[in-house]
This record gives C-alpha cells, structure tokens and sequence, in this order.
C-alpha cells in the first residue's frame, strides 16, 4: 500500500519558476531535479553546482545543470542534464545490459553502439529516459570529497565534515541541506502510458494484463517486476476463483469436495510461484538485469569509524559485524518478541468481546443483537491494520539502529521483521479459532470477515488517498498562484512542470504492496478448507488494486528513479514459506473434518496424527517435485545464457592467446580448455 509523504515547510512551497525563466530554458531539457533545503546557503549551492559540472578527474560528475530563480529570489533549485555521449559512455561504464541485433543481451559499450537493436540516431534508440536518470543519479551520488575538502562550504553544521572519498550528495542529504531529488516525468510518454495502463480496453486487461515492457522503460525494472507479479498472481487466481464459486454455489454439502478444493490449492500455491520465476527469469534477461552483480555503496545513515574498504580501497565507515549482531538479537527481536505479545493480547480481548456480543444475542435474539455480534470482528479488522502501520514504524526504526551497510541487507531484516510480526497479527486469531476451539463455522465467518473487511479498509486507502492527495496538491497550486496544477502534465508548459513536479507526494516503493499481498496470500490460501470464495475475494481486490496503484503512478506520485531488478527478492522465500505453512494447516484442518472422522473409526489418536502427518509429507514431497520438475528458467534464456558463457569464454580464450603471442585461430571451435588466472571519530556514509 502507499504512502503519503510527509508535509512539506512552509518555506519549500514556493513556486521554483520566475517570469523569465521559461525563454532560458528552452533549450534545456532536464532529466533531475536537486531541490535545496531553506538551510542551505548560496555558496552552498554554487559549490554543489561546480561539482555537478567538474570534469571527474577534478572529483566532479561531467553533467550539465541550471539554476533555477524562485519568486522568492532564492537559487535553490538545480536541474540536472547531460549529453547523449556522455550518458553513453556512464551507460558503458557502468555495465548497462541492452539487446544486440544477434539477439543476445549482453553489456553495452559506445564502440558497438551500432549493433544494439532498434539503434536511431537518437538517445531514444540507446537508453530509455529512465536509464538516463539512473545514470545521472548514480553518477551524482558518485560526486566524492577531494583530499581538500573536509566540509561543506556554507554550512556551519558540525556533522558537514567530509573525507577523501566521502559522498557529497549523502552527506549533503544527512545535513539537511538537500530536501528533494527525483527524475521529472516525460508528459507525452506518460499519457501513452495512462492510456494502455489503467483505461480498460479488452478482458484481458481486467484479470491482470498490463503493458509491463513499457512500465519497465518509464518506471524501471523494480516498479515492473512488482505489477508483473501482481499480474502474474491475479491470473493464477482465476481458477481457484472459479472452483470456489461453484462449489458455494451448487455444492454446499459436498464435504469431499471440500476436501479436494484444499487439496488442489495447496498444489497450484506451488504451480503459480514456480511459474512465476520462469515469467521474472525471461524479464530479467530480456531487461539485462538477469546474474547481474553491483556493489553496493554504504547506504545513507550507515556510520561508524572511519577505516578502508578492502574492496574499494577507498575510505569509509567501517562498523564491527559484532555490535550488529548484538544490536539485532539483544534489541531488536526482543522487542519484536513483545510486540507479538501485545498482538496476543490484543487477540484475547477480541475474544472476549465477541464473546460478550454472542452471548448477549443468545439471550435476546434479535436484529440488533445479531449485527452486534459482527462488531467486534469488524473492529478487530481495523485494529489489525493500525497495529501493521504502527509496528512498521517501530520495525523501521529498529532495523536503521541496527546500522547496515548495504540497503539490501537493511531491507531484508526490515522484512523478517514485519512478516513475523504480521503473521501473528493477522494469523492468530484464524489458528486459536481452528485448533483450539476447534469451530469451523466460527473459522469461515471470521476468515470472512478479516479479509473483506481488510480490504474493503485498503481500497478506501487506495481510492480515496488518490483523491485527497490531488485535492492537497491542488489547494498548495493555488496558494502559489499556479492555475495549472490541477492538469495532467502532458497539459501543462514545459517551463511550469517542474513547480508542478515539486508539489507531488514521493512514491515510497513497493515494500508495503508486497506486505499486502503477503496478507492477502495467507488467507486465500492457509485456510482454504474452509472458505473457498477466499479466492473470490481477493482477484476482485487485486483487479481494483491493478487500477488504481497505476493512476497513483501516473498522476499522484513523482516519478521514482530506476532500480535494477532481477527477481522479487526475499518475497519469493516469503511466500513459499507461506506455501509450506498452508500444507500444515489445510492438513489439519481436513483431518478434523466431520467427513473424514468416520473414515478413522478404530485408530488411535497417535496413529490419526502419524496418518495426516504422512499424508501432509506426500503433499509437500509433490510440492518439491513440481518445484524441480517446473524449471525456474525458461529454455531459451538458459540457451542464450550458455551461448554468452561460451562466447565470453572464447573472447578471453583469444585475449590470452594474443598477450602470448599465439595465433588465436589456432584455438579452433572445441570451446573447451581451461583459463589460467595469470581518522577515528564516528561518521555517516
């Protein structure tokens, strides 16, 4: 789910453009936007702009940028360009993948510039706009401190200190001198974009089809990797939808059915993951992301004393793995721990409520008392989710004093966090009702309940947030005397869209879509023994949610910088695991069937156990086998794979057999052989 950021000052509500701007910048087509901070100063800024536009021999980044004058008088806005030979040539160095004329993907460099497939003469042929402002950030965030810079010109704050090798921008964004940075929008693009996205144009597009190739060119791999899934996952929905409502339909005593429907979910969760990393294998290749490695620079906020990196040879915080750890299991999970209780807790006065509201409509047995009963699940719904919001900001908090290096790593621990907790939260209740009170009909009810209700609350989010959000940025237009806000961007003056621009709310990524979806699966599919509409349910939501998370994209939200993506990262792990866990549960819940007991007449309760505890096995030894028998690649990436292995393999063949002063034709086409490898004070990164 999104989220809105937070308020702006008053003081950076101004809008960025004069009268005489729009002339000037005729010519100039920026690509980023560098919005300052009222605390900066002018010579801050000057300083920051001459290190924009220093050759990188001089520690500078090589781009263009141009100051723009707000009404106010103030230079603090900066927007940032480059060339076409330049962006080409941090492309190259930065080991861009894109796809020859042969077919193969590979990594880019300017010489062969003219083999890439659909080359122009244009930057349109080469690099997506989006790819632009990848590289202009990432060569931004590669504006480093020279051995004679040790602070920030301008700034009297102490923590403003640099070193040989500190980044600016991540200094600069830890000072609070620079409040914004985003990539501007393309207003012709987006509109093409808005068309195919979110208007219905065939049945295709309501069960999940979307035009992910052009979403993965404007927004970036990240972004189309997240709706490529929910795409992929809404789809997989569609049959056990359709099962599910027959069987509520036509067959409301058909326990064995009931018992098959479990069955088959239990294996289709496996079918639809499996599939899915065949689908994100082929985008990741298609995309050049695919076994692609990066390093990671030290993500904003990480600190500690200053040392080496003895992979870079540069200097930079360096923080001992021991006082992690002891951060993680010393601090952070025994709060979690206490979280989880409280989430117990809370689950317990729920129960006593409802029980309160059952026992009073027992009594009296009337209308009022029988919607009084449903009150107390309705609320508990609610609760669920302003508990999830408010243990995502403690979890967050947690996970930053922890103090990582790398965003994925902060990433990954920020996600075992909120899933354990979550499943608590979300779970519990549905496995106190099945396993120890042991009432299926007080299961499916609150199933029900939880996630309609849930979901009901997450559409009101995603629909009415949308709206309040236009209506804010409309009214803060007004203020500042800019009668166009309310436009779409492909109406409104290229001089004027960045003021505009600078009013959207910032898109926060998918970490909270993925969360949602990790709800939404464990219903569906944890308890499906008991409520096969589940499924129903959920493809309803996701084909709303499809819509509007694509118009929040487009018309609410700055447009966010690319982020290369070869899968869904630690989600994958999180939803198979979910898989495994609905065996268990689906397991238990059959056993304890009024259809299957009968069956057992005879057996001990030990031997009942040891029976659905095998039966549990075979259906997890199926899951296994399908996971091995459906490959994670499709065959043709594995061949074009191979293909580039040898094809690499025989250019480093001839390299060698070059420096030697062989005759490379002599290696011939066997492709086989071996290759012989011939200052102590805390900071912030």
């Amino acid at each position: 789910m999104f989220r809105r950021q937070k308020a702006q000052e008053d003081d950076e509500k101004e809008p960025l453009l004069d009268e005489g701007e729009a002339e000037s910048l005729s010519d100039f087509r920026p690509l980023v936007v560098l919005e300052f901070s009222s605390k900066s100063t002018p010579v801050t800024r000057e300083w920051m702009k001459a290190k924009i536009e220093a050759p990188k021999k001089h520690g500078g980044a090589e781009l263009e940028a141009k100051v723009v004058v707000a009404k106010d008088g103030e230079e603090r806005v900066l927007l940032v360009t480059a060339p076409v030979e330049r962006l080409l040539h941090g492309a190259e160095q930065m080991g861009l993948k894109k796809k020859y004329k042969d077919g193969s993907v590979r990594a880019f460099t300017f010489a062969e510039r003219h083999n890439v497939e659909d080359y122009t003469d244009s930057l349109e042929g080469l690099l997506t706009m989006s790819q632009s402002q990848y590289i202009i950030k990432v060569e931004l965030d590669n504006i480093r401190a020279l051995e004679t810079e040790s602070h920030i010109p301008g700034c009297t704050d102490k923590k403003a200190r640099l070193y040989k090798g500190k980044s600016i921008l991540s200094r600069m964004v830890s000072c609070k001198l620079l409040s914004k940075m985003y990539p501007v929008h393309n207003p012709e693009q987006l509109k093409r974009l808005e068309h195919d996205w979110y208007h219905l144009h065939s049945a295709k597009q309501l069960i999940g089809g979307q035009p992910i190739e052009t979403i993965r060119g404007y927004f970036g791999e990240n972004v189309a990797m997240y709706f490529s899934f929910l795409g992929h996952y809404t789809k997989a929905l569609v049959l056990p939808t359709a099962i599910g409502v027959l069987y509520y339909l036509f067959n409301e005593s058909g326990r064995n059915d009931f018992v098959i429907f479990a069955v088959f979910n239990m294996i289709w969760a496996t079918v639809f993951l499996e599939t899915w990393k065949r689908t994100s294998s082929a985008h990741a290749y298609n995309w050049g992301t695919l076994g692609r490695k990066v390093f990671e620079e030290p993500r904003a906020g990480f600190h500690g004393k200053l040392g080496v990196n003895p992979i870079t040879g540069r200097p930079e915080p360096v923080y001992p793995s021991w006082k992690r750890l002891l951060r993680i299991y010393c601090v952070s999970f025994p709060i979690v721990i206490l979280c989880m209780l409280c989430a117990v807790a809370v689950m317990m006065v729920y129960f006593w409520a409802e029980g309160i509201a059952k026992a009073k409509h027992k009594e009296e047995k009337t209308m009022f008392t029988q919607g009084l009963s449903l009150v107390p699940s309705i609320v508990y719904s609610v609760v669920i989710i302003l508990g999830n919001q408010a243990y995502r900001n403690l979890a967050q908090y947690l996970t930053k004093n922890e103090n990582h290096r790398e965003q994925s790593a902060y990433e990954n621990y920020l996600i075992v966090k909120l899933v354990l907790f979550d499943f608590v939260n979300c779970f519990l209740c549905l496995f106190y009702i099945a396993f120890v009170m042991q009432d299926m009909n007080y299961l499916r009810q609150s199933l029900a309940i939880l996630l309609i209700v849930q979901q009901l609350v997450g559409q009101l989010q995603e629909t009415v947030l949308p709206y309040f959000l236009m209506t804010k940025r409309i009214k803060k237009g007004e203020k500042s005397e800019l009668d166009h806000v309310s436009k779409p961007l492909h109406e409104i003056p290229r001089s004027k869209q960045a003021e505009v621009e600078s009013l959207m709310d910032r898109y926060e990524g998918t970490f909270d879509d993925y969360l949602e979806l990790f709800w939404q699966f464990g219903y569906v599919f944890l308890f499906s023994a008991v409520y096969p509409m589940a499924a129903f349910w959920a493809l309803a939501n996701n084909i709303m949610e499809i819509r509007t998370d694509a118009f929040k994209m487009c018309r609410i939200f700055q447009r966010p910088f690319l982020e290369p993506a070869a899968d869904i990262g630690a989600w994958q792990t999180v939803f198979e695991v979910m898989g495994v866990i609905a065996v268990m549960t689906n397991t238990a819940l059959i056993g304890m069937s009024p259809e299957i007991q009968p069956l057992l007449e005879g057996y001990t309760t030990v031997q009942k156990v040891l029976i659905f505890v095998a039966a549990e096995h075979l259906i997890i030894c199926i899951k296994v086998v399908l996971a091995f028998a459906i490959p994670d690649m499709p065959e043709w990436v594995e061949t074009q794979m191979g293909r580039i292995e040898y094809q690499s393999t025989q250019a480093l063949k001839k390299q060698v057999s070059l420096s030697e002063g062989k005759d490379p034709t002599a290696l011939g086409s066997s492709g086989g052989g071996e290759v012989m490898d011939d200052d102590d004070t805390e900071d912030e990164a």
